[in-house]
Protein backbone atom coordinates (compact mmCIF):
# COMPACT_ATOMS: atom_id res chain seq x y z
CA UNK A 1 0.00 0.00 0.00
CA UNK A 2 3.03 2.62 0.98
CA UNK A 3 4.44 1.88 -2.35
CA UNK A 4 1.38 2.42 -4.49
CA UNK A 5 1.43 5.46 -2.16
CA UNK A 6 4.66 6.84 -3.09
CA UNK A 7 3.76 6.14 -6.91
CA UNK A 8 1.07 8.22 -6.67
CA UNK A 9 2.50 11.31 -5.34
CA UNK A 10 5.14 10.84 -8.04
CA UNK A 11 2.71 11.08 -10.18
CA UNK A 12 1.20 14.33 -8.80
CA UNK A 13 4.19 15.83 -8.20
CA UNK A 14 5.61 15.09 -12.20
CA UNK A 15 2.35 16.47 -13.47
CA UNK A 16 2.67 19.30 -11.46
CA UNK A 17 5.94 19.97 -12.69
CA UNK A 18 4.77 19.80 -16.15
CA UNK A 19 1.97 22.17 -15.21
CA UNK A 20 4.30 24.64 -13.93
CA UNK A 21 6.70 24.54 -16.51
CA UNK A 22 4.39 24.99 -19.21
CA UNK A 23 2.23 27.72 -17.62
CA UNK A 24 4.73 29.52 -15.33
CA UNK A 25 2.96 32.05 -13.25
CA UNK A 26 2.95 35.47 -14.89
CA UNK A 27 5.80 38.28 -14.27
CA UNK A 28 4.61 41.66 -14.22
CA UNK A 29 0.63 40.53 -15.13
CA UNK A 30 1.57 39.19 -18.44
CA UNK A 31 1.84 35.54 -19.17
CA UNK A 32 4.72 34.57 -20.10
CA UNK A 33 5.86 32.89 -23.71
CA UNK A 34 4.84 28.85 -24.47
CA UNK A 35 7.17 26.64 -24.87
CA UNK A 36 7.86 26.30 -28.32
CA UNK A 37 10.44 24.09 -29.22
CA UNK A 38 9.56 21.11 -31.87
CA UNK A 39 10.88 17.78 -30.56
CA UNK A 40 11.79 15.23 -32.91
CA UNK A 41 12.76 11.44 -32.23
CA UNK A 42 15.02 9.97 -34.22
CA UNK A 43 14.76 6.21 -33.68
CA UNK A 44 15.38 2.85 -36.17
CA UNK A 45 14.55 -0.83 -35.87
CA UNK A 46 18.01 -1.93 -35.82
CA UNK A 47 21.85 -0.52 -35.57
CA UNK A 48 23.85 0.51 -38.79
CA UNK A 49 21.15 2.25 -40.76
CA UNK A 50 22.79 5.73 -40.06
CA UNK A 51 20.41 7.30 -37.60
CA UNK A 52 22.78 8.98 -34.71
CA UNK A 53 24.73 10.45 -38.07
CA UNK A 54 21.42 11.65 -39.32
CA UNK A 55 20.41 13.44 -36.27
CA UNK A 56 23.50 15.12 -36.36
CA UNK A 57 23.89 16.06 -39.62
CA UNK A 58 20.06 17.47 -39.38
CA UNK A 59 20.56 19.33 -35.77
CA UNK A 60 23.71 21.14 -37.73
CA UNK A 61 21.54 22.00 -41.23
CA UNK A 62 18.96 23.31 -38.94
CA UNK A 63 21.56 25.23 -37.33
CA UNK A 64 22.61 26.69 -40.32
CA UNK A 65 19.15 27.73 -41.20
CA UNK A 66 19.29 29.86 -37.99
CA UNK A 67 17.65 27.49 -35.87
CA UNK A 68 18.06 26.85 -31.93
CA UNK A 69 19.10 23.39 -31.52
CA UNK A 70 19.39 20.95 -29.06
CA UNK A 71 20.29 17.45 -29.71
CA UNK A 72 20.46 14.90 -27.15
CA UNK A 73 22.03 11.89 -27.52
CA UNK A 74 19.64 9.56 -25.04
CA UNK A 75 20.97 6.04 -26.93
CA UNK A 76 22.38 4.95 -23.69
CA UNK A 77 25.23 2.39 -24.05
CA UNK A 78 25.67 2.83 -27.75
CA UNK A 79 26.33 6.43 -27.59
CA UNK A 80 28.57 8.24 -30.22
CA UNK A 81 27.63 11.49 -31.39
CA UNK A 82 29.75 12.62 -30.04
CA UNK A 83 32.43 10.74 -31.70
CA UNK A 84 30.91 11.68 -35.24
CA UNK A 85 31.82 15.63 -34.68
CA UNK A 86 35.07 15.35 -33.12
CA UNK A 87 34.27 15.64 -29.17
CA UNK A 88 35.45 14.86 -26.20
CA UNK A 89 33.24 16.34 -23.57
CA UNK A 90 34.65 16.15 -19.98
CA UNK A 91 31.40 14.62 -18.75
CA UNK A 92 28.10 13.32 -20.42
CA UNK A 93 24.12 12.48 -19.59
CA UNK A 94 25.39 9.55 -17.11
CA UNK A 95 27.31 12.35 -14.58
CA UNK A 96 24.23 14.41 -14.59
CA UNK A 97 21.93 11.79 -13.86
CA UNK A 98 24.05 10.22 -11.11
CA UNK A 99 24.10 13.52 -9.56
CA UNK A 100 27.67 14.22 -11.10
CA UNK A 101 27.35 17.79 -11.69
CA UNK A 102 24.75 20.02 -13.13
CA UNK A 103 23.74 19.88 -16.97
CA UNK A 104 25.26 23.16 -17.90
CA UNK A 105 28.43 20.99 -17.35
CA UNK A 106 27.88 18.42 -19.54
CA UNK A 107 26.81 20.59 -22.50
CA UNK A 108 29.13 21.24 -25.34
CA UNK A 109 28.48 23.79 -28.26
CA UNK A 110 28.61 21.93 -31.80
CA UNK A 111 28.88 23.07 -35.24
CA UNK A 112 26.57 25.86 -36.11
CA UNK A 113 25.70 26.60 -32.33
CA UNK A 114 23.85 23.56 -31.68
CA UNK A 115 23.72 22.51 -28.21
CA UNK A 116 24.82 18.85 -27.80
CA UNK A 117 24.26 16.69 -24.14
CA UNK A 118 26.45 13.45 -25.18
CA UNK A 119 25.14 10.27 -24.38
CA UNK A 120 26.01 7.83 -21.72
CA UNK A 121 28.11 4.50 -22.32
CA UNK A 122 26.97 1.44 -21.36
CA UNK A 123 23.98 2.27 -18.93
CA UNK A 124 20.66 1.56 -18.93
CA UNK A 125 17.58 3.30 -20.75
CA UNK A 126 17.24 6.86 -20.11
CA UNK A 127 13.62 6.59 -18.33
CA UNK A 128 15.23 3.94 -15.71
CA UNK A 129 17.97 6.20 -14.74
CA UNK A 130 15.76 9.64 -14.66
CA UNK A 131 14.64 7.56 -11.18
CA UNK A 132 17.71 7.44 -9.96
CA UNK A 133 19.12 10.90 -11.03
CA UNK A 134 18.95 14.55 -9.87
CA UNK A 135 15.55 16.29 -9.30
CA UNK A 136 17.04 19.25 -11.16
CA UNK A 137 17.42 17.33 -14.58
CA UNK A 138 14.32 17.68 -15.81
CA UNK A 139 13.83 21.21 -14.71
CA UNK A 140 17.17 21.64 -16.30
CA UNK A 141 16.31 19.93 -19.64
CA UNK A 142 13.21 21.77 -19.56
CA UNK A 143 14.85 25.47 -19.05
CA UNK A 144 16.86 24.51 -22.20
CA UNK A 145 13.95 23.70 -24.36
CA UNK A 146 11.96 27.24 -23.58
CA UNK A 147 14.80 28.66 -25.33
CA UNK A 148 15.28 26.16 -28.10
CA UNK A 149 13.76 26.10 -31.45
CA UNK A 150 14.22 22.41 -32.02
CA UNK A 151 15.23 19.49 -29.57
CA UNK A 152 16.50 16.40 -31.53
CA UNK A 153 17.04 12.96 -29.60
CA UNK A 154 18.61 10.21 -30.81
CA UNK A 155 17.40 6.94 -29.08
CA UNK A 156 18.80 4.26 -31.16
CA UNK A 157 16.64 1.26 -31.24
CA UNK A 158 12.73 1.55 -31.19
CA UNK A 159 12.57 -1.72 -29.60
CA UNK A 160 14.76 -0.67 -26.41
CA UNK A 161 12.91 -0.91 -23.18
CA UNK A 162 11.52 3.13 -22.48
CA UNK A 163 11.97 4.01 -25.98
CA UNK A 164 7.84 4.09 -26.42
CA UNK A 165 7.39 6.32 -23.01
CA UNK A 166 9.91 8.89 -25.19
CA UNK A 167 8.61 8.67 -28.12
CA UNK A 168 5.35 9.53 -26.70
CA UNK A 169 6.30 12.29 -25.19
CA UNK A 170 7.54 14.20 -28.55
CA UNK A 171 5.83 15.97 -31.01
CA UNK A 172 7.33 14.14 -33.81
CA UNK A 173 8.92 10.20 -33.99
CA UNK A 174 10.76 9.77 -37.23
CA UNK A 175 11.70 5.74 -37.97
CA UNK A 176 14.62 5.58 -40.06
CA UNK A 177 15.20 2.95 -42.36
CA UNK A 178 17.05 1.82 -45.57
CA UNK A 179 15.74 0.10 -48.54
CA UNK A 180 17.07 -3.06 -47.45
CA UNK A 181 14.82 -5.97 -46.62
CA UNK A 182 15.63 -6.83 -43.12
CA UNK A 183 15.60 -2.63 -42.43
CA UNK A 184 12.64 -2.46 -43.38
CA UNK A 185 11.11 -5.75 -41.27
CA UNK A 186 12.35 -3.85 -38.39
CA UNK A 187 11.02 -0.48 -39.22
CA UNK A 188 7.65 -2.56 -39.35
CA UNK A 189 8.25 -3.76 -35.60
CA UNK A 190 8.87 0.07 -34.29
CA UNK A 191 6.07 0.85 -36.01
CA UNK A 192 3.74 -1.64 -34.39
CA UNK A 193 5.12 -0.68 -31.11
CA UNK A 194 4.40 3.04 -31.57
CA UNK A 195 1.34 3.02 -33.29
CA UNK A 196 -1.22 4.03 -30.85
CA UNK A 197 0.61 7.58 -30.64
CA UNK A 198 -2.34 9.70 -31.07
CA UNK A 199 -2.07 12.80 -33.43
CA UNK A 200 -1.92 12.95 -37.44
CA UNK A 201 1.45 13.09 -38.71
CA UNK A 202 3.02 12.11 -35.48
CA UNK A 203 5.04 9.07 -36.99
CA UNK A 204 7.05 9.84 -39.80
CA UNK A 205 9.47 8.03 -42.08
CA UNK A 206 12.70 8.73 -43.56
CA UNK A 207 14.70 6.57 -46.01
CA UNK A 208 18.58 6.81 -45.43
CA UNK A 209 21.11 5.34 -47.66
CA UNK A 210 18.81 5.11 -50.94
CA UNK A 211 20.35 4.18 -54.20
CA UNK A 212 18.14 7.11 -55.69
CA UNK A 213 14.92 9.14 -55.29
CA UNK A 214 12.87 7.30 -56.76
CA UNK A 215 13.97 4.28 -54.96
CA UNK A 216 13.38 6.34 -51.83
CA UNK A 217 9.71 7.43 -52.42
CA UNK A 218 8.94 3.90 -53.48
CA UNK A 219 10.12 2.57 -50.36
CA UNK A 220 8.23 5.16 -48.44
CA UNK A 221 4.62 4.51 -50.00
CA UNK A 222 5.36 0.83 -49.23
CA UNK A 223 6.04 1.64 -45.69
CA UNK A 224 3.04 3.70 -45.40
CA UNK A 225 0.84 1.11 -47.49
CA UNK A 226 2.10 -1.62 -45.62
CA UNK A 227 2.02 0.15 -42.08
CA UNK A 228 -1.79 1.64 -42.26
CA UNK A 229 -2.72 -2.23 -43.87
CA UNK A 230 -1.43 -5.13 -41.34
CA UNK A 231 -0.61 -2.49 -38.15
CA UNK A 232 -3.11 0.31 -38.65
CA UNK A 233 -0.86 3.08 -38.32
CA UNK A 234 -0.47 6.22 -39.84
CA UNK A 235 3.07 6.60 -40.84
CA UNK A 236 3.64 9.71 -43.38
CA UNK A 237 6.81 10.60 -45.19
CA UNK A 238 9.48 13.12 -43.97
CA UNK A 239 11.66 12.54 -46.94
CA UNK A 240 14.99 10.63 -47.94
CA UNK A 241 19.23 10.69 -47.84
CA UNK A 242 20.76 9.63 -50.86
CA UNK A 243 23.55 6.98 -50.08
CA UNK A 244 26.93 9.03 -50.38
CA UNK A 245 30.72 7.55 -50.19
CA UNK A 246 31.42 11.36 -48.40
CA UNK A 247 29.45 10.02 -45.56
CA UNK A 248 31.73 6.66 -44.55
CA UNK A 249 34.73 9.00 -45.36
CA UNK A 250 33.50 12.01 -42.75
CA UNK A 251 32.68 9.14 -40.29
CA UNK A 252 36.28 7.86 -40.57
CA UNK A 253 37.68 11.89 -39.96
CA UNK A 254 35.02 12.62 -37.26
CA UNK A 255 33.89 15.42 -38.53
CA UNK A 256 29.82 15.81 -39.78
CA UNK A 257 29.49 15.66 -43.82
CA UNK A 258 27.16 18.68 -44.04
CA UNK A 259 30.37 20.68 -43.25
CA UNK A 260 32.82 18.36 -44.39
CA UNK A 261 31.54 17.90 -47.87
CA UNK A 262 28.94 21.21 -48.10
CA UNK A 263 27.70 20.13 -51.84
CA UNK A 264 27.43 16.34 -51.72
CA UNK A 265 24.46 14.92 -52.33
CA UNK A 266 23.57 13.53 -49.03
CA UNK A 267 24.34 16.49 -47.62
CA UNK A 268 21.52 18.07 -49.94
CA UNK A 269 19.49 15.69 -48.36
CA UNK A 270 19.69 16.24 -45.08
CA UNK A 271 19.25 20.36 -46.27
CA UNK A 272 16.24 19.27 -47.44
CA UNK A 273 15.03 17.58 -44.42
CA UNK A 274 15.71 20.51 -42.00
CA UNK A 275 13.73 23.06 -44.64
CA UNK A 276 11.05 20.66 -44.81
CA UNK A 277 11.00 20.71 -40.73
CA UNK A 278 11.10 23.90 -40.62
CA UNK A 279 8.00 24.84 -43.20
CA UNK A 280 5.91 22.51 -41.43
CA UNK A 281 6.64 23.53 -38.15
CA UNK A 282 3.26 24.90 -36.41
CA UNK A 283 3.08 27.13 -33.54
CA UNK A 284 2.78 24.74 -30.24
CA UNK A 285 0.46 26.28 -28.42
CA UNK A 286 0.52 26.31 -24.20
CA UNK A 287 1.58 23.02 -23.44
CA UNK A 288 4.29 20.85 -21.46
CA UNK A 289 7.32 20.62 -23.03
CA UNK A 290 8.93 17.65 -24.06
CA UNK A 291 11.24 17.04 -20.99
CA UNK A 292 8.29 18.19 -18.72
CA UNK A 293 6.02 15.67 -20.73
CA UNK A 294 8.47 12.91 -20.25
CA UNK A 295 8.63 13.45 -16.53
CA UNK A 296 5.08 12.91 -16.33
CA UNK A 297 4.86 9.71 -18.59
CA UNK A 298 7.68 8.44 -16.41
CA UNK A 299 6.08 8.57 -13.18
CA UNK A 300 2.95 6.95 -15.02
CA UNK A 301 4.96 3.98 -15.76
CA UNK A 302 6.62 3.69 -12.61
CA UNK A 303 3.17 3.49 -10.75
CA UNK A 304 2.36 0.99 -13.65
CA UNK A 305 5.06 -1.46 -12.01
Amino acid sequence: MSDQADGLRQVVQARSAAVALADPPPAGGRALEPVKAQSLVLTSGKGGVGTSNLALNLAIALGEAGQRVVLVDADLGLANIDLLCGLAPASDLGDVLSGGGPLADALVTGPCGIRILPGAHAMRTLVEVLGDGPKRLVAELAELEAGSDFVLVDVGSGLGEGVATLAAAASLVAIVTTPEPTSLADAHAVIGRFRKLAGPGRLRAVVNQAASAAEASDVLARLAATSRQFLGAVVTPLGHVRADPHVPQAVRLRRPFVLEYPGAIASRGVRRLARDLIEERQPMGRRPGFFAALAARWALSRVAR
